[in-house]
């Protein structure tokens, strides 16, 4: 197995963009996919010199 991590390497010339993931599938897509999604956090400020604004309250 571990010549086999060599010659892939070597083929890909150590590209650090390229991810080999050599792991054994599951049925649970989202383990699968976690690797490739990255958490975001949004967050809205609804006020102005700290009077709080309605227009964000359908948002929330």
């Amino acid at each position: 197995m571990a010549s086999l991590h060599r010659a892939l390497a070597a083929a890909v010339a150590g590209d650090p963009d390229l991810a080999v993931y050599d792991g054994e599938v599951t049925s649970a897509g989202r383990l699968e996919l976690l690797p490739f999604v990255h958490e975001q956090a949004i967050s809205i400020t609804a006020h102005r010199f700290g009077t709080p604004d309605d227009w964000s309250a359908d948002v929330i």
